[in-house]
């Protein structure tokens, strides 16, 4: 990656790779799972076929790619860390490495807003983002000239109904039938901008957060989990 690039718009090596996450076309399948962490995501290669060896590259921004055969089927794991801004770049970099459909999904942990017990698998149909508004006034919220609130929610926004279906499946058909773990589907995930403010938590920080899970309960239907946003 240290080549003179020479796209500002959409920069990339004298060998096509791709800014952040270092590949390129034929590093990548169709079929991928990404995760935050590259000790997740060398927990999944492990289930890849042996033969052929996996192709395994670390960027120097710190995304990890493995790519190999499941069951002959071609799959990329892709540990991409935490926050909006790696996600963008996973989602632009990897559509401009791949040609034809792709199916991606992010395999995390997540807090309950419901009664489940943990270890619980959850299947969501839909997301909403909680953000932080950055004009609202923390330190003195009474002199605030911002008519907003101090996090937003959006709108939910929606899975791939015949990917979370395919994944319901294999997962209802994979589970031991000794195991406890429940699988709980057609619920709506809420997706923070802060691992602290942004889901509620209570720090030294003036965040003026208190009600905001409540508030999240309340003013999204179906809402099950939170999580920081990936």
């Amino acid at each position: 990656m240290k080549d003179t690039l020479t796209d500002a718009n959409f920069p990339r090596t004298a060998d096509g790779r791709v800014y952040h996450l270092g590949v390129r076309p034929g590093e990548v399948a169709n079929r991928i799972v990404t995760v935050g962490t590259p000790s997740r995501a060398n927990t999944i290669a492990s289930y890849l076929d042996e033969k052929p060896k996996p192709f395994v590259l670390t960027s120097e921004r710190g995304f990890m790619i493995t790519t190999g055969l499941f069951k002959g089927t071609p799959v990329s794991i892709v540990s991409i860390g935490m926050g909006s801004p790696n996600m963008d770049f996973f989602v632009r970099e990897i559509r401009e490495s791949v040609a034809g459909d792709l199916a991606i999904i992010r395999l995390g942990s997540c807090g309950a807003l419901v009664d489940v017990p943990v270890s619980t698998v959850v299947v969501p149909k839909a997301c909403v983002a909680v953000s932080r508004n950055v004009d609202f006034d923390f330190v003195n919220p009474p002199s605030c000239q911002c008519t907003e609130p101090a996090y937003w929610i959006s709108k939910p926004v929606s899975a791939d109904p015949e990917l979370a279906e395919q994944v319901l499946k294999a997962l209802e058909a994979v589970k031991p039938p000794t195991s406890k773990a429940g699988i709980l589907a057609g619920t709506v995930n809420a997706s923070a901008d802060s691992f602290y403010s942004s889901q509620g938590r209570q720090t030294s920080f003036p965040d003026h957060n208190a009600d905001l899970i409540e508030h999240l309960v309340r003013s999204v239907p179906d809402l099950a989990t939170l999580e920081e946003r990936h």
